[in-house]
């Protein structure tokens, strides 16, 4: 019989499900992650001046925040001190009130994280089928404080955790981020512990020391992650 106009569209698209599942799994997703002031942060630096992508959970937050539903659930939540407002109108999300009032109760924490975390999770899927589509085989970091936390290792292909001992991190927050004790040791508390994180992740980087030893340490974290990937078939 003649052919329904839609029959080449069809095609397309089963050849374009095809390159796509050609490509699926080309795609590795990497978390990035550790206890505030374990130096998380200077390995996603030179991940990225390596040239790799990397994506950082904060700056995905801060665009998150600025959402109309988002900013709508954490003032309902938190109250309107969440948000600072200018002359103009324009509205800031207030980062420090916010990390103060969940971090002193576990429950309000749970919430915000319930209202945030979805929303991360979609811009991030967004971003990585965008970077998919246009790459293919490439690695994506995702430096993020809290993975094990919310159970999220799975939705990764590998994890690797940055860990260094408590009176390390607590000597570079105080010299490098105006916070009190109390405030580290709340987020300290509320961080899941490094024995937590060797047991689950794929890689552990051990970051006790001098900066300038990390690109090293970071070109060996990348054949490492390259072995695992691609293991060579004996």
């Amino acid at each position: 019989g003649p052919q329904s106009p839609a029959q080449p569209f069809q095609k397309q698209a089963a050849q374009r499900q095809r390159k796509m599942t050609r490509h699926a799994g080309r795609l590795k997703k990497i978390a990035l992650t550790g206890g505030i002031g374990s130096g998380k942060s200077s390995l996603a630096r030179v991940l990225s001046e390596f040239g790799y992508s990397v994506f950082d959970a904060d700056k995905l937050v801060s665009e998150v925040v600025t959402e109309d539903d988002t900013r709508n659930a954490i003032v309902t939540l938190l109250g309107n001190d969440s948000y600072s407002q200018d002359s103009t109108g324009h509205l800031t999300y207030n980062r420090q009130f916010v990390r103060e009032r969940v971090f002193s109760e576990p429950q309000l924490r749970g919430e915000l994280e319930k209202i945030l975390h979805p929303r991360l999770q979609n811009r991030f899927e967004v971003r990585c089928r965008e970077i998919e589509a246009t790459s293919g085989a490439v690695w994506i970091f995702y430096e993020a404080a809290l993975i094990f936390e919310q159970a999220r290792e799975s939705s990764f292909d590998a994890v690797v955790s940055v860990v260094a001992s408590e009176d390390v991190r607590r000597r570079r927050l105080q010299s490098s981020r105006q916070l009190s004790d109390d405030l580290i040791s709340a987020i300290f508390a509320a961080q899941v512990s490094d024995h937590v994180r060797r047991s689950k992740s794929t890689f552990i980087f051990e970051n006790e020391g001098r900066m300038d030893e990390l690109p090293k340490f970071t070109l060996e974290l990348v054949s490492q992650l390259r072995q695992f990937f691609h293991p060579k078939s004996h």
